[in-house]
């Protein structure tokens, strides 16, 4: 892969602004063309084969329309609450007059007839809140739409009533005007970058190479869209791996690029040198990296397969970039790398001074004393793991103030709290007196609130179920699993279950029925790519048990953060936040690949002073000593960017950004400086060996 990868990056060398020029034009025409034609993206989630699947078809055929007619329009449920509501009517003439001119569409007035609305769930039953339903899709109506609807609730929230606005409504007005976690990470990359390398000029290399990585992937991620189920988490997850690789790959090159100058190489010949080593290096990680992702297909759920395709797409470009776009912008750019009292003469770097050349004899010289310290360090911090609770989160645990928190809480004070997870029992066939029999049995039920008569609508008969308790209740799991195992069985009809908590109950159950099959295939896979890369028995071996390491001390910090609760207020949330059960599936993926990233670099500099005859021992330290500075740049850009997103509104988000944030920093300190050094010193010679090889003369 060495001489094809500096081979690649000398043509690119050669013809570079041929190759910018290529790069520009086919990434504004991918990300212009996916703007134009704009994203299908979807947070649904559909489990083909399951009980809530099946529940969920036959509830959509009870609304099909016919050929005539028009597609249904989205609604939007808007809640008005506080005391006396229900009685003040000249207001609510007001909200539904204005709300009407704001949408233009009919809205119904909830107090033309009380007794109706308390029956249809438009009026509380404790007259204390009340609900409109506006009907208009606000991602196609525009933002204008949108601001003039909320602004026609401003006269109930002048009077002191409490107003939120239920999705797809609420979810557009939450995005509005929130922090744009993408700009904050770049911001701070581009500052690490010029503390380190002292030229603005360089330090606008990584970002450029990272940003139009992230804009390739985006516009085919958004193309795809059109076709498949990839949903907004998806998206956003992408970004925020790509952006980081795209930066620290980018980063890697340079950094070779510049020694390969300052020792008096020619740009183009350095530009090939550089590509033969952090070249290769970057390809083995990224493609770890994409093929650790890829591996969330195995979860047999297509809404979590496309977090890790998403992924995979974006650090596939980004490796592209780094290989291609990289290499060709260095040759432009050439000794405008340096800083500029280094431009004007070779001023080799001296062998034995530094930061990390005096830090590196101390990790490699006790290397039992620190590699039992690392090993105590990460399985205290892993600890917490041990409490992982897979969980079930709902609106309620998005942010406080938000729309969509706001609504959940109205609903659940107002209406109760089942009625933030109804379910719905659908089937076809069997006869009124059954179905009605099954609704009855339902509704005697203590962990059920309310249940209302069979419907029936183009042969499909359905009866809405509210629980007793909200959607991430156990009861409300509970309740899902007797229906499906006792009470629908028992009423002999051929009956389903589905609904949006449902749905997230069997997507656990088959998540957790997949998901060691997942952690097999992704260890198996990142393991087959270090063999291969560095013809070695044990380092594939060592690289996976220094990754398990990371990422349970990564779990342990998210358990002990969101599930425990603790100091979730620094992250905008003001309490315990369940955990999905695809949370702990795409972090392993992801966090497994990424945890390859600087391992794969310290070992290819490692390698290159083994195969020149250094001990083992002296190549260790060396390999540190050379790495040390620019991984650790590229830590902190990785981590600023990882961590940025945690100002992102969505919790599910905010655990991803936690989570891969504190994976690169124990991967860059107690992996890189403790642990890693301590077993490749430990191994020595067995480290390197390989069926059939030999070691390399110097």
């Amino acid at each position: 892969m060495k001489n094809a990868v500096a081979a690649i990056a000398r043509r690119c060398a050669e013809r570079p602004w041929l190759v910018i020029t290529a790069w520009v034009v086919v990434v504004a025409t991918l990300f212009g063309g996916a703007w134009a034609l704009g994203p299908t993206l979807e947070e649904e989630v559909t489990l083909e084969g399951s009980d809530s699947q099946l529940a969920n078809d036959l509830i959509a055929e009870t609304s099909e329309t016919t050929e005539d007619e028009s597609e249904t329009t989205p609604s939007s449920r808007i809640i008005v609450a506080g005391a006396g509501i229900a009685e003040d009517v000249d207001l609510v003439e007001v909200l539904v007059a204005d709300l009407m001119s704001a949408s233009g569409s009919d809205v119904a007035n909830p107090l033309d007839d009380p007794a109706a609305s308390m029956r249809t769930g438009l009026i509380a039953e404790d007259g204390d809140a009340i609900a409109f339903v506006v009907d208009g899709d606000p991602k196609v109506e525009g933002a204008d739409w949108r601001a003039a609807v909320d602004d026609a609730l401003d006269p109930a929230r002048d009077a002191g009533y409490t107003v939120a606005a239920g999705a797809p409504l609420g979810s557009q007005l939450d995005k509005a005007g929130t922090i744009n976690s993408e700009a904050i990470g770049v911001a701070v990359a581009i500052v690490v970058l010029l503390i380190a390398l002292g030229s603005a000029l360089a330090a606008l290399i990584p970002i450029a190479t990272g940003v139009i990585a992230v804009a390739g992937g985006v516009g085919i991620t958004w193309l795809l869209s059109h076709g498949f189920p990839i949903s907004e988490s998806a998206l956003t997850l992408s970004v925020m791996v790509g952006l980081g690789v795209g930066i620290d790959y980018s980063l890697f090159l340079l950094s070779r690029f510049r020694t390969a100058l300052r020792d008096g190489t020619g740009v183009v010949p350095a530009v090939a040198a550089t590509a033969h080593s952090a070249g290769e290096a970057a390809a083995v990680a990224g493609l770890t990296v994409a093929a650790c992702a890829t591996g969330l297909a195995i979860s047999g759920v297509a809404f979590v397969a496309w977090l890790g395709f998403a992924t995979a797409i974006v650090v596939l470009i980004a490796v592209a970039a780094t290989l291609t776009l990289t290499p060709a912008v260095l040759a432009v750019v050439g000794r405008r790398t340096l800083p500029r009292r280094d431009r004007s003469a070779v001023t080799p770097l001296p062998t034995n001074t530094g930061v990390w050349h005096r830090i590196a004899p101390g990790l490699t010289a006790r290397p039992w004393l620190t590699g039992i310290a690392a090993l105590v360090l990460l399985t205290i911090i892993s600890l917490p793991a041990a409490m992982l609770q897979l969980g079930q989160s709902s609106l309620g645990n998005t942010l406080p103030g938000s729309n969509q928190r706001t609504y959940f809480d109205l609903t659940a004070e107002h209406w109760g709290a089942g009625h933030n997870g109804v379910l719905v029992l659908a089937g076809e066939g069997g006869s009124t007196d059954d179905w009605s029999a099954l609704a009855e049995d339902v509704g005697e039920r203590a962990d059920v609130a309310s249940v209302n008569p069979p419907s029936e609508a183009n042969g499909v008969t359905t009866v809405r179920v509210v629980p007793e308790g909200g959607p991430s209740s156990a009861s409300t799991a509970e309740l899902v699993h007797e229906l499906r195992s006792e009470v629908i069985p028992d009423s002999g009809l051929d009956a389903h279950v589905g609904g949006t908590v449902a749905t997230r109950i069997d997507l656990s159950d088959r998540i957790a029925e997949r998901l060691p099959w997942l952690i097999g295939a992704v260890i198996v896979a990142s393991m087959a790519f270090v063999a291969i890369a560095f013809r070695s028995v044990l380092l594939p071996l060592k690289a996976a048990l220094c990754n398990l390491l990371s990422i349970s001390a990564a779990f342990g910090v998210i358990v002990w953060v969101f599930q425990e609760g603790n100091g979730v207020e620094f992250f905008g949330l003001d309490g315990p936040v369940p955990l999905d059960p695809y949370v702990p599936m795409m972090l392993f993926a992801v966090l497994f690949g990424l945890s390859m990233d600087y391992e794969v670099f310290l070992l290819t500099a490692v390698r290159e002073h083994w195969k020149k005859g250094v001990g083992a021992r002296d190549a260790v330290t060396r390999g540190l000593a050379e790495t040390g500075g620019v991984i650790s740049a590229a830590a902190i850009i990785m981590i600023a960017v990882f961590l940025s997103f945690t100002l992102h509104p969505t919790p599910v988000i905010k655990v991803f950004g936690l989570g891969l944030a504190v994976a690169v920093f124990l991967d860059a300190t107690i992996i890189r400086l403790l642990l890693v050094p301590a077993i490749m010193t430990l191994l020595g010679r067995a480290a390197w060996w390989w069926p059939g090889g030999r070691r390399s003369a110097a």
